[in-house]
């Protein structure tokens, strides 16, 4: 979750220039090397890198590359019982729309509100015309508790995390209490469901993150951290 650091930083550089000094990523247990190398760095020794990692007697710095497909890697083919955390937003709505149309026999929508959310009547309507056995459930996946007890209450083959919060405002303006509210929808709910599937045989495990947490984005300091968290 220290990726969540790093996340909230690219904020500030985005808000603050004229404070921004960088980010360094340091060994746990840092060797001679590596500590000879950090002080160059903070020396000015790299340049314009203000994103950098030292390991051992090597400085890296931060890039951005496409992915390559891992090797016998196929398409996920949806099939069983997939939950899908904010599942009557517009992206859960969506994928849920989607794991049905693919062969997903059931699928489990769990928001807040439940039942209770705007649309959520008529999107479980629409996937039951399609065949599939919906469930739409109220739950705060932010609450360990209350995602142990989804688990205990449906065979679940697949997760998908797609729920999330916002609250933008300014790194100055930023609270503990309003960073814990974006980060624990996020960051926390991804970790509770992580422990709460640990022993199963999933065919898949998905977590929607957002470009705010790779380029930070100016008012989204806690957004930021939250999406950084989720990619670490």
């Amino acid at each position: 979750m220290r990726a969540g650091v790093w996340g909230l930083g690219r904020v500030v550089a985005l808000e603050e220039p004229g404070r921004w000094g960088g980010l360094v990523d340091v060994p746990e247990q840092p060797s001679k090397d590596s500590v000879g190398r950090l002080v160059e760095v903070l020396a000015g020794g790299a340049g314009d890198e203000d994103q950098l990692a030292v390991r051992g007697g090597t400085v890296l710095g931060r890039r951005l590359v496409p992915a390559r497909r891992r090797d016998g890697g196929g398409e996920w083919v949806p099939s069983g019982t997939v939950l899908i955390t904010g599942g009557l937003g517009a992206l859960g709505a969506r994928v849920a729309r989607w794991v049905v149309e693919r062969g997903a026999e059931r699928v489990v929508l769990v928001s807040r509100r439940g039942i209770e959310a705007a649309g959520a009547v008529e999107l479980r309507a629409g996937l039951r015309s399609s065949g599939a056995v919906v469930d739409v459930v109220a739950c705060d996946v932010g609450v360990r508790e209350e995602v142990e007890a989804l688990f205990a209450r449906f065979e679940v083959s697949a997760v998908v995390h797609a729920a999330g919060v916002l609250d933008d405002g300014v790194v100055d303006g930023l609270t503990a209490d309003r960073l814990a509210g974006v980060w624990g929808p996020k960051a926390g709910a991804a970790w509770n469901l992580h422990h709460a599937s640990r022993g199963r045989e999933l065919d898949a495990f998905v977590l929607f993150s957002s470009a705010a947490g790779v380029w930070g984005g100016a008012g989204q300091g806690a957004y930021a951290a939250a999406n950084a968290a989720l990619d670490g």
